[in-house]
């Protein structure tokens, strides 16, 4: 062989087995075939690319729920939390596991609870923030250590995204199963938008919307402790701002 076309076989080689090593020891993105989304976390979407929330999904859904625009972006500014964040990183939605339904749900499922929260600790405990850079992501190794006990109980039992939605409504947020509930949790702030918006359809909530009743919805949406936090006060105030910022676009 000629010493120019060895060059060539040797970086080619060198090349292959960079690949192969890369697939066998790193995370990967993808579904079936032992290829284990980021985050190992399973049934995860192929695409993880995170597509930023944009002005218009506002118009759409207030369409669709037959409410003002004002109305929609307050609800949505209020029960997505003061950072709305929807995603630890791309494809990883904020998620919390409640613990009391999980367990609850494995002794259902014939589990030894007790065994399991001696051997795996993770998901019964919230991990140590020490442990990890911020609560999220202890959050996110709580979650991790349930799924590898019961996944489908674990996203049952967690809340997911910007608007903690439950696991458990999957249906009521237009899902066809838990499964591609947290498929469409996991692929944008739209996505998420949309399946908050098909929660309050399904749930004749978008009536008080419709009505300006904040106290109703808030009770509805947030349980008995919406007066003490204030929910309803917050929502009628950030209904008053949106709709002087359309009077002002002369929308």
């Amino acid at each position: 062989m000629k010493p120019k076309l060895c060059v060539i076989s040797l970086l080619i080689a060198a090349a292959v087995l960079v690949v192969v090593g890369i697939c066998t020891t790193s995370p990967r993105i993808g579904a079936g075939n032992n290829c284990e989304p980021l985050d190992t976390m399973w049934y995860y979407p192929t695409v993880l690319a995170k597509a930023e929330a944009d002005e218009s999904i506002y118009d759409s859904l207030a369409v669709m729920l037959g409410i003002e625009v004002a109305a929609m972006k307050a609800v949505s500014s209020i029960e997505s939390g003061r950072s709305h964040m929807a995603f630890i990183s791309p494809g990883s939605p904020v998620v919390n596991l409640e613990v009391p339904m999980f367990k609850d749900r494995l002794l259902e499922a014939g589990y030894n609870v007790d065994s399991l929260a001696r051997t795996v600790p993770d998901a019964f405990h919230r991990p140590s923030r020490s442990r990890y850079a911020d609560p999220l992501s202890a959050q996110r190794a709580m979650y991790r250590a349930a799924s590898a006990i019961n996944d489908s109980l674990a996203m049952l039992c967690t809340y997911w995204g910007m608007y903690q939605i439950r696991g458990s409504n999957w249906e009521l947020c237009g899902a066809v199963s838990v499964y591609d509930f947290v498929e469409k949790m996991s692929a944008s702030e739209n996505m998420q938008h949309r399946l908050f918006a098909d929660y309050i359809k399904n749930t004749g909530l978008y009536k008080y919307l419709q009505a300006h009743d904040w106290t109703a919805f808030a009770r509805a949406y947030n349980g008995e402790g919406y007066a003490r936090n204030g929910y309803h006060k917050k929502l009628a105030e950030a209904y008053a701002r949106y709709s002087r910022q359309s009077s002002a676009h002369g929308r």
